[in-house]
C-alpha cells in the first residue's frame, strides 16, 4: 500500500453524505484508488454483507465522473436507485418503457435499438440521458447487448461489476441461443423435434446431431428471406409515408408489415449464428426431456450453449479502461481469474471480512440424509419423508417469523408445497418473481418464500427473515454444458455450488443488529465441505454448528 491510502481528499465525493463513511470503507476506497494508481486494470473486492460495497461503488463512480455500474437484476438496480438517485442514471432494454403509440408496443419492442425512429420515445429519452451522464446503472443483461451483442454504447473509465461471482454464470447465459419449439411451429409450421416424434431418430441422436440442426437453420433462413422479399414486394406497390404521417396514424405501414419484416431479419441473425457456432463446434446441444418432448409439450426449446465465453467477457469487460468486481463471497482470486479469462498480473485483490457477529447467524446442519442422486426405481432422494417431517418441524419451530426455504430446483418446490400443504408457503420464481418479493416485504403475515431463485440479488432485513433452510444443497443441474465445464474441471462445478450456498447464507443478515438462523438438512454438505474448504471463506465456515436441539 502507498502513501495514497491515508488520503481524504476524495470525502467531497462520498455518495452518502447523510452518513459518515465507516473506517473500513474509508480503507478500502483509498486501496483502490491506490490499486488504480499502480496501473491495474482489474480490481477484486470481496466484501462481506455489512461493509457497505454499494456506497464504495458509487463513491468510486464519483469520483472519476465516467462509470457503469453493472447489476445482476432490475431489483438491484432499483435499490441502487432508491439509495443513490441524485448521482445516477438508469438505463434498461426497451420493453421497460412505456409505448407512445397505441397498438404498436411490438413494434417499438422489436425494433429495440433503432435509435432513428419514434423520436418522443421514452426508451430514446432514457438512452440519450444515459449516454450524456456521468454515472450509469445497468444490468448485465443490457450492456450485453448493447456492447457485444449490438454495439451501441462507447466504454468508461470505470465499469463496476457488482454480485461479480455470477459474472461467467451470466456470460454463458447470455451468449446462448435456442429455438423454442412454439415460436416455430406457430410461424414456420415446423415442429423442430419432428424426427423425434417420427421416430426416425433416437433421442441421444437428435442430441448428438449437429447436421440435423445445421440444416433445419438454413432452412428457416431461407424461409425468412422468401417471405421478407414478399414483404418487400408488396411495400413496392404500396403508398410509401414519411415518419411524420408514420407518428400520426402509424396503421400506414400496416400495408408492408414494417413490424414483420423486423422480426424475420432478428430470426435470420439468430438462425445463422447457431448454424455458424455449429459448423465451427463451438456450441453443445442442449434438449428438454424426452418426456417433454414425446409428450408434445409446446412451450420447450432446443438451447445452443457455447464452450467458451472467453471472448464474449472480454468486449463486456473492454467497456471499463479498469474494471472493478464487487461480490460478498469471490472462493478462489486464481479461479475467478481463469474461468473468466482475466489476466491475474493485471489483478488487484482485496478482502475484507463482514463485521456481523457469529453467534447472530448460526448455520445448523440438521441432516436427514442425502439428498442428490436417485433412489431405485429413479425416485429421486430428495422425495422422502424423513426431508417433509424435518421441514414440519422447523416451520413449527419459528412459526411466528417470516423465513425462506431455498431449493435447488422449482420442481423441488412445488413438491414440497404439495405434500406440506402450509398456506404460509409462498413460491417465488418466474415472471411473478419481483411482484411476490414486493409482496413479501409489505406483508405482516408469517410468510415462508420457497424456490430456487432466492440464493442472491434478494435482501432481507430484519424481521423479513429470521430463518433458512437449505432443503438440497445447490448443485449446478447437469445439462450438456454443465457437464461439458465439469468434465474440463471438475472443480468449477463444486465451485459454483459453494457460491450459490454462500450466497443463500447472506440473505438473512444485512446489518450489525440482525439476526437468522440457518438450518442446512442435506447430509451432502458435509462431503462438500469437506473436499472443496478451500472454497468457503472463513464468515460461513465458522458458523457451522452441530444440530440444534
Amino acid at each position: 500500500m502507498g502513501e495514497n491510502n491515508s488520503n481524504l481528499d476524495w470525502m467531497i465525493y462520498w455518495s452518502l453524505p447523510k452518513f459518515n463513511p465507516r473506517n473500513s470503507q474509508i480503507r478500502l476506497i483509498n486501496e483502490i484508488n491506490f490499486a488504480i494508481g499502480e496501473g491495474y486494470k482489474n480490481i477484486i473486492l470481496e466484501a462481506g454483507t455489512g461493509i457497505g460495497k454499494s456506497a464504495i461503488a458509487t463513491t468510486l463512480a464519483n469520483m472519476y465522473e465516467d462509470s457503469y455500474i453493472l447489476t445482476m437484476t432490475k431489483q438491484l438496480q432499483e435499490q441502487y436507485l432508491d439509495d443513490f438517485n441524485d448521482m445516477l442514471v438508469e438505463i434498461k432494454g426497451r420493453g421497460n418503457y412505456k409505448c407512445n403509440y397505441k397498438g404498436s408496443c411490438d413494434f417499438c419492442i422489436k425494433a429495440e435499438y433503432n435509435l432513428r425512429r419514434c423520436s418522443n420515445c421514452e426508451y430514446q429519452l432514457a438512452f440519450k440521458r444515459a449516454t450524456e451522464a456521468k454515472n450509469v446503472i445497468t444490468n448485465y443483461d443490457y450492456l450485453y447487448y448493447a456492447s457485444v451483442a449490438n454495439p451501441i454504447l462507447d466504454s468508461r473509465e470505470l465499469l463496476i461489476l457488482d454480485e461479480a461471482h455470477n459474472l461467467e454464470r451470466k456470460m454463458l447465459m447470455l451468449s446462448s441461443s435456442e429455438l423454442n419449439r412454439e415460436y416455430i411451429s406457430t410461424k414456420f409450421g415446423i415442429d423442430i423435434f419432428e424426427p423425434l416424434m417420427h421416430a426416425a431418430k433416437s433421442f441421444n441422436d437428435l442430441k448428438r446431431n449437429p447436421e440435423y440442426w445445421t440444416r433445419l437453420c438454413d432452412d428457416l433462413i431461407k424461409e425468412c428471406k422468401k417471405r421478407i422479399k414478399k414483404i418487400e414486394g408488396d411495400a413496392n406497390k404500396s403508398v410509401q409515408v414519411t415518419l411524420d404521417e408514420f407518428e400520426n396514424d402509424p396503421s400506414k405501414y400496416s400495408n408492408f408489415d414494417y413490424v414483420e419484416k423486423q422480426n424475420l431479419e432478428q430470426d435470420i441473425k439468430t438462425f445463422a449464428g447457431i448454424g455458424l457456432g455449429l459448423a465451427h463446434e463451438e456450441l453443445i446441444i442442449d434438449l428438454p426431456n424426452r418426456e417433454s418432448i414425446l409428450n408434445n409439450e409446446m412451450d420447450i426449446s432446443a438451447e445452443f450453449k457455447p464452450f467458451s465465453v472467453a471472448d464474449d467477457t472480454q468486449n463486456l469487460l473492454a467497456m471499463g479502461n479498469v474494471c472493478i468486481f464487487l461480490t460478498g463471497t469471490l472462493g478462489s482470486k486464481d479461479k475467478f481469474c481463469e474461468w473468466n479469462n482475466i489476466n491475474p498480473e493485471e489483478t488487484y485483490y482485496i478482502y475484507e471480512k463482514s463485521p456481523f457477529d457469529v453467534e447472530k447467524r448460526p448455520i445448523y446442519t440438521d441432516f436427514v440424509g442425502n439428498m442428490s442422486g436417485r433412489r431405485r426405481g429413479k425416485i429421486p432422494r430428495w422425495k422422502n419423508k424423513r426431508a417433509i417431517n424435518k421441514l414440519k418441524e422447523l416451520l413449527n419451530r419459528h412459526k411466528n417469523e417470516k423465513g425462506v426455504i431455498h431449493t435447488s430446483s422449482n420442481e423441488q418446490a412445488f413438491w414440497i408445497m404439495d405434500k406440506l400443504k402450509d398456506n404460509r408457503l409462498v413460491f417465488v420464481g418466474g415472471e411473478e418473481r419481483n411482484y411476490i418479493l414486493k409482496d413479501f416485504t409489505k406483508s405482516k403475515e408469517n410468510t415462508v418464500l420457497i424456490g430456487a431463485s432466492i440464493k442472491d440479488g434478494v435482501d432481507f432485513k430484519g424481521d423479513l427473515c429470521r430463518f433458512q433452510i437449505v432443503f438440497k444443497i445447490p448443485y449446478p443441474q447437469l445439462n450438456e454444458q454443465v457437464k461439458y465445464r465439469k468434465a474440463l474441471d471438475p472443480k468449477w462445478f463444486y465451485y459454483q455450488t459453494v457460491m450459490a450456498l454462500m450466497q443463500a447464507y447472506g440473505r438473512g443478515i444485512r446489518d450489525m443488529d440482525d439476526w437468522c438462523v440457518m438450518y442446512i438438512i442435506d447430509s451432502s454438505f458435509k462431503q462438500l465441505v469437506e473436499y472443496n474448504r478451500g472454497f468457503f471463506n472463513e464468515y460461513f465456515l465458522e458458523a457451522i454448528q452441530k444440530k440444534k436441539n
